[in-house]
């Protein structure tokens, strides 16, 4: 399977209630990208590899209902949540920490950077951590 040939293929092989997945497959049926092919086709396990760092700020920018996650590991103690601001190439970042810590604006680089030290993130609705991005960070 993959997005490339057919979104609404795509979308009956996802779970019903997968909200990013739905969302991603909205995006492309009102108009193709291939860089939102490529992310869904990774989101739903339909390829090898993960996309570059530019095809998941492009899916960001255009599906605002999605939000980047690199959770806490053991090579990382925080939690981070990205995504994208109504002003083109800035996003906002929330970080999970032990103190409240207001989200901060960051450039389009943030994202190329969090993924080349831990890898491509995680997709999330935004309706399920936007307190992240409301309070501060605070789990």
């Amino acid at each position: 399977m993959s997005a490339a040939t057919n979104p609404e293929d795509a979308r009956d092989e996802l779970a019903p209630n997968d909200v990013v997945g739905n969302m991603l497959c909205d995006e492309l049926l009102e108009m193709p990208d291939d860089a939102v092919i490529r992310v869904l086709n990774y989101y739903g396990d339909w390829c090898e590899s993960a996309p570059a760092w530019t095809d998941f700020r492009r899916t960001l920018d255009r599906c605002r209902g999605v939000v980047a996650h690199w959770p806490a590991g053991e090579d990382h103690d925080t939690a981070i949540y990205v995504r994208a601001t109504m002003d083109v190439g800035l996003y906002e970042r929330a970080t999970v920490v032990d103190a409240d810590l207001d989200p901060i604006t960051v450039s389009g680089d943030y994202v190329q950077q969090m993924i080349e030290s831990r890898g491509a993130p995680e997709l999330v609705p935004l309706e399920a951590v936007a307190d992240q991005f409301e309070r501060g960070g605070r789990e």
